[in-house]
């Protein structure tokens, strides 16, 4: 086993452990610090997978070695933003902010749709890839080009969560109107 994925795999038990003793026996620190742990397992593993531009958490060297490369980078980066949220989490807890600043989202969360923007972006250009490298034309029809539809239609998506973000940046009171009126909007759409 690799080392590095030892030590990913290790902060992330100890983490988990230490949230839920923390939960368990009422400790709050405890339960920061297990956060923060877990936080910094996702981190290693997501530098990791920058570095090596090979797929995180990889017990051996000669695991996933089909989706090396591009697809490694975006997992890396997707798994180290989810560590820095986690590690983020933790400042805040221990700091007695985290109130404060979920408020704050809820009231203007062009930081999470970004995000989320973001994330829809790589799980939608993960779709489009072919990592195995399959090219019969079977495969392509039935499997690949499906997959690269849908694929497209979440980087809309994506896109457009990005943007709904920058105008709730900009333009909060047009933002919350809209979203005001989308329940009404959504239900006359229904058959």
């Amino acid at each position: 086993m690799r080392l590095v994925a030892f030590l990913q795999y290790i902060a992330l038990v100890i983490g988990s452990i230490g949230m839920i003793a923390g939960q368990f026996f009422g400790l709050a620190k405890g339960f920061n610090l297990g956060v923060f742990v877990a936080g910094a397992g996702f981190a290693i593993a997501g530098i990791d997978a920058l570095v090596t531009r090979r797929m995180c958490f990889r017990p051996s060297d000669d695991v996933y070695e089909n989706y090396g490369g591009t697809p490694a980078v975006i997992v890396g980066l997707m798994v180290l933003v989810v560590g820095a949220g986690m590690i983020g989490a933790a400042y805040l807890l221990d700091n007695d902010h985290w109130h404060s600043t979920a408020s704050y989202l809820l009231r203007r969360p062009a930081p999470l749709l970004a995000v989320g923007g973001l994330f829809l972006i790589g799980f939608g250009v993960l779709m489009m890839l072919n990592p195995q490298g399959r090219s019969s034309w079977v495969w392509r029809i039935l499997v690949y080009l499906p997959r690269s539809l849908v694929g497209l239609l979440v980087v809309a998506a994506g896109i457009a969560v990005i943007g709904l973000g920058a105008w709730e940046w900009r333009e909060p009171q047009g933002y919350r109107a809209f979203v005001k009126t989308l329940p009404q909007r959504l239900d006359q759409l229904r058959f």
